[in-house]
């Protein structure tokens, strides 16, 4: 009994680790693409008995040609705030610009890591919203159609698109019942 009892150890765990490779096998290709990218790259790497572990990567840079819809990287800092709110109308409303970004590898091309980003146009008060009659974005220009307008009030003029790099995004908030529009300016990082 004894050996049949060794023998069925013998089959079962390496049948429940094969079914935990297969039902994790996503999540453990990306991790050895990462180890193997990293190695690649010259990054440290270090696996024993107490884990993985990974040293600092150095900076990805990305090859083939430039996506499109993308954004060139800028380096440049976000102008401080003072400056976006120079020469705004006492009058005008008081709005801003909010945005979010989720990553979304299946719109990934060519080596570059895209992301989901969700702008959108947000007031102190729902009555400075009702203000604007449109925005339009002004997006790097490397987007397809660098310049977007938006006019559904209901979705906070909200623009949805991918990017694979940071920059800097500008925005002209046209306001009910004034010819000059607001300019808004938002440093878009994910």
């Amino acid at each position: 009994m004894k050996d049949w009892l060794s023998l069925l150890q013998a089959i079962i765990w390496p049948g429940v680790v094969l079914i935990l490779v297969f039902k994790f096998r996503a999540g453990l290709g990306r991790l050895i693409e990462a180890v193997n990218s990293r190695v690649e790259r010259g990054d440290s790497f270090e696996a024993g008995t107490s884990g993985i572990r990974l040293g600092p990567s150095s900076p990805r840079t990305p090859t083939g040609d430039e996506p499109r819809p993308g954004a060139q990287p800028v380096l440049e800092a976000p102008p401080p705030l003072a400056e976006l709110s120079e020469g705004r109308p006492e009058s005008a409303p008081s709005v801003h610009l909010v945005h979010s970004a989720h990553r979304e590898s299946a719109i990934d091309r060519n080596g570059y890591r895209y992301f989901r980003v969700r702008i959108a146009l947000e007031g102190d008060t729902d009555s400075d919203l009702d203000r604007v009659a449109d925005v339009v974005y002004h997006l790097h220009p490397t987007f397809r159609d660098p310049d977007r307008t938006v006019t559904d009030r209901s979705t906070g003029f909200a623009l949805n698109t991918a990017a694979w790099g940071t920059f800097n995004l500008t925005a002209d908030v046209h306001v009910k019942g004034s010819d000059e529009p607001i300019r808004l300016e938002r440093y878009l990082n994910f």
